[in-house]
């Protein structure tokens, strides 16, 4: 579990209570209430004094009660989800990235949806104009002129992902297209699906140039989501509230991915997001969960099963459209505690 914040000092009475509440709520003993207490200046004698008070009262009591009784629920469904983990391990099939042309619909629903497994899929795309027509020249000539939005500013903001809205800007796609045509790597500025309700309509002439999937069910809308940006963006790794296909129209992405069940292992802290970068994983003596990679070229496809974490990296100047209009149930949000400290 979480551990208790450990941010600001500790000034009054209120304040140790609140701090001791929160500890018995992470199941912590009389030792650990102590032990952070006095990492937030309060003395050992008052410390003392605090943890024999909360011994005594009545909702303190329960408060430990009720942390040991999370504490074991978590601990059940780490174990839980420690059994896949251990299943998986065993199966070589369970921790890959099949390549598969031209899948048919019937095995992909019924091998990778409803399995909740990853797979590159090739063939999809064949027939959309976008592979030859969606060049910098061609948008530029078609849309330049058009106000999209951009996620812009995020070198050196840690928050760029979590925070979302401060990097949303306004500009001509002229604009972007300037800057993409210096071929230069940067995560600095990136259109991604968050901005999808301006970009929906600012570049709606782009959508003829797509074609029917055969895994998606068409809603007769634009559907699916447009992103541009120069080699080097990245989107660090989350997971995704519904299940995914990332179709590469133009360059190249690598996609590392975590199965859906290492959720103690990635470190998740904040809503969908991971605390891990991809380093982590280069470094020997960690107890580190099994990551998946594969690289996606032009006309290519990724699933991604909800669930699963993933962090992918344009290694190309690129272009990507990513769909959730999947032909069966793709809505899992009921439940889902969203924004939630972990």
């Amino acid at each position: 579990m979480a551990t208790v914040s450990n941010e600001a000092p500790i000034n009054d009475a209120g304040d140790c209570r609140v701090l001791i509440a929160q500890a018995l709520a992470e199941g912590l003993d009389d030792r650990g209430i102590r032990d952070h207490l006095t990492a937030r200046g309060v003395s050992a004698e008052r410390a003392d004094r605090e943890v024999e008070l909360a011994r005594a009262d009545p909702l303190f009591i329960a408060a430990r009660q009720l942390g040991h009784r999370l504490t074991n629920r978590i601990q059940k469904r780490n174990w839980t989800l420690g059994i896949y983990a251990r299943l998986a391990a065993a199966n070589p099939e369970a921790l890959s990235i099949p390549t598969i042309d031209a899948i048919d619909p019937e095995r992909f629903y019924r091998e990778f949806y409803f399995a909740n497994r990853p797979v590159k899929l090739r063939g999809l795309v064949d027939h959309w104009p976008a592979l030859h027509k969606w060049t910098l020249d061609y948008l530029e000539a078609e849309l330049g002129d058009a106000m999209i939005e951009v996620q812009g500013q995020r070198t050196g903001a840690k928050s760029y992902e979590t925070n979302k809205d401060p990097h949303k800007r306004q500009v001509p796609l002229r604009g972007v297209i300037a800057l993409l045509r210096r071929n230069q790597p940067s995560n600095d500025y990136y259109i991604t699906a968050y901005n999808d309700t301006v970009n929906k309509t600012a570049l709606a002439p782009l959508w003829a140039d797509l074609g029917p999937v055969s895994l998606l069910r068409a809603s007769g809308e634009r559907d699916g989501f447009f992103w541009l940006g120069p080699a080097g963006t990245l989107t660090p790794f989350h997971h995704d509230l519904t299940n995914n296909l990332l179709v590469q129209v133009e360059g190249r992405k690598h996609v590392r991915m975590v199965p859906s069940w290492e959720v103690a292992r990635m470190r998740n802290a904040l809503h969908c997001f991971s605390q891990r970068e991809p380093e982590d994983f280069e470094r020997a003596g960690e107890d580190l969960p099994p990551m998946l990679q594969c690289v996606i070229d032009k006309g290519e496809a990724i699933f991604l099963p909800i669930g699963w974490w993933h962090h992918v990296t344009a290694l190309d100047r690129s272009i990507s459209m990513s769909f959730t209009n999947f032909n069966a149930d793709n809505n899992f949000t009921a439940g889902y505690p969203a924004n939630a400290h972990f």
